[in-house]
């Protein structure tokens, strides 16, 4: 055979083996630094409640997160011989988190035409502070981010091949990803932009329809999260009642009651100062430094523009699309939010430099070489960092075990913060805790309360006596007193019991 024969071989940015390389060292590497039991730094309730979702089917707080209780059904179905929490939280974050890793590579290999930059892209966004994070902990997020780069590389493909079937590929990953949260409405205008901008091909009927078609087989999710909700074996719900009604339904996937947190982060400059830290310590004194590079030779880069500048457009608008929703809405934990603009932000701006750095092509390697040398030194850093967390909620069941011996009635009603709510109902759901008790989160504590008592229980951790003034306001038939409660040191989540009873006999205990 003639030495002068074509190669077919594909390059190696396009390997899929490299990519399923990356994604396996990265699956890896999440999975043995995942943080060490129920919760988590970032919400450590949200956490512990999606972890519940591992061993016993219940209902999470809205938009409800079909996607996401589909994935708690699967892996209750493989019951694997692991604790339900780790398997849960390898599931839905540390997998997702990997795929994002190699959809990086992906982008940022086809865009700049060069493995090397690919592969720093990658170690860059999978060491990043955030995404190391929440890719160990049982959050939405990172599935969030498999979804949006899944997607902008699909309209890649078509922007570069002009086949329509990449841009049906990439709405019905969109239409998908509705399941798993509603913030992916944001996305829209960039699959928006690209059917204006491609027009003759794209508003046909044809295409319309399998759009439409597939929007709504994304919507059907929900269908499932309505089976959930009538469902004998869904075992709590936080917020909706069970069954519930149409209404009820709505507005629990619209997350009414959230609506104080719509719009509240235009208070102040909070949200947006929140991002800004996001960026800047995804790689402390170097990731700001890239972004800024990057943009600054995207923009620089407008006259010599060709499809692989469309393709980076493509990448950093994903990003710009979804920092109205991180400086508009309020939330306490909304750093917890930022992986949509963060990943495609940092990815975007890597490939904007490898795109400009081609026309230097012995300076190109080593610029690619030092960004890869930092994201291997960052994930060993973070790698120390995740492995030096220690656990929220260890040795929980014996505290309650021990509380729980001193209450003052048979049947206490006991109050707890979020967090210890949410890790208390994991081992509930188990069989693992003190029974009779009525355990309630603090601002639901009210709804098992009597009105004419007597009632009484434990409040942990203490919060003064708040509690019990709270009770006899709500209760003005209702007078409360304390009940000492003894535990062995260290005491790392004090309690206190309470015994309500009606005002005229507790007049005639005292006269007694």
């Amino acid at each position: 055979m003639s030495s002068n024969t074509p190669s077919h071989r594909r390059p190696l940015y396009q390997s899929p083996w490299l990519a399923v390389a990356i994604f396996l060292v990265w699956l890896i590497y999440y999975s043995n630094l995942l943080f060490p039991g129920l919760g988590g730094m970032l919400n450590a309730g949200d956490s512990a409640k999606f972890q519940t979702l591992g061993h016993t089917s219940i209902l999470v707080h809205g938009p409800g997160y079909p996607f996401v209780l589909l994935i708690g059904t699967l892996v209750r179905a493989l019951d694997l011989p692991f604790e339900p929490w780790r398997v849960m939280t390898i599931a839905m974050a540390s997998i997702p988190g990997a795929l994002a890793v190699a959809m990086s590579f992906v982008i940022v290999g086809r865009v700049t035409r060069s493995a090397l930059f690919g592969v720093a892209a990658a170690f860059l966004l999978g060491s990043a502070g955030l995404m190391a994070v929440q890719a160990t902990e049982a959050e939405v997020y990172p599935l969030a981010l498999a979804f949006i780069l899944s997607v902008v590389f699909a309209l890649i493909l078509f922007v570069e091949t002009k086949r329509t079937r990449y841009f049906i590929l990439a709405c019905a990953i969109y239409a998908l990803s509705f399941g798993n949260h509603l913030m992916m409405v944001m996305l829209a205008p960039v699959g928006l932009l690209v059917m204006a901008t491609h027009y003759r091909q794209l508003l046909r009927p044809k295409v319309l329809l399998a759009v439409v078609g597939l929007l709504a087989v994304g919507a059907s999710q929900y269908l499932y999260l309505a089976w959930v909700t009538h469902a004998p074996t869904t075992a709590y719900s936080e917020y909706l009642p069970l069954p519930p009604t149409v209404s009820e339904l709505r507005d629990y996937i619209a997350g009414t009651y959230f609506g104080d947190l719509y719009g509240s982060g235009l208070q102040s400059l909070q949200t947006a100062l929140v991002l800004w830290g996001t960026l800047s310590q995804a790689h402390p004194m170097l990731s700001v430094p890239v972004i800024a590079l990057g943009l600054v030779l995207f923009a620089v880069g407008w006259r010599g523009r060709d499809v692989r500048w469309v393709s980076i457009a493509l990448v950093l608008g994903t990003a710009l699309a979804f920092v109205p929703f991180m400086i508009w809405y309020g939330a306490y934990d909304i750093q917890a939010f930022h992986l949509p603009v963060l990943g495609p932000l940092l990815i975007g701006t890597i490939a904007a430099i490898g795109w400009w750095v081609a026309r230097w092509p012995r300076v190109r390697p080593w610029i690619g070489a030092l960004l890869l040398t930092v994201g291997v030194f960052r994930a060993a850093q973070m790698a120390l960092y995740l492995d030096a967390r220690e656990p929220d909620y260890a040795g929980l069941v014996d505290t309650l075990d021990a509380v729980m011996a001193q209450a003052p009635v048979d049947q206490p009603v006991v109050s707890m913060s979020y967090g210890l709510r949410m890790a208390t109902l994991y081992h509930e759901l188990l069989d693992e805790v003190p029974q009779p008790a009525i355990y309630r989160v603090t601002w639901r504590t009210e709804e098992a309360i009597p009105d004419e008592g007597p009632v009484g229980g434990v409040v942990i951790p203490t919060d003064g006596e708040q509690m019990l003034r709270w009770i006899e306001h709500r209760n003005p038939g209702l007078s409360c007193r304390t009940v000492p409660i003894e535990q062995p040191d260290p005491v790392r989540w004090p309690a206190y019991g309470f015994v309500c009873d009606r005002l005229d006999a507790s007049t005639e205990v005292a006269q007694d």
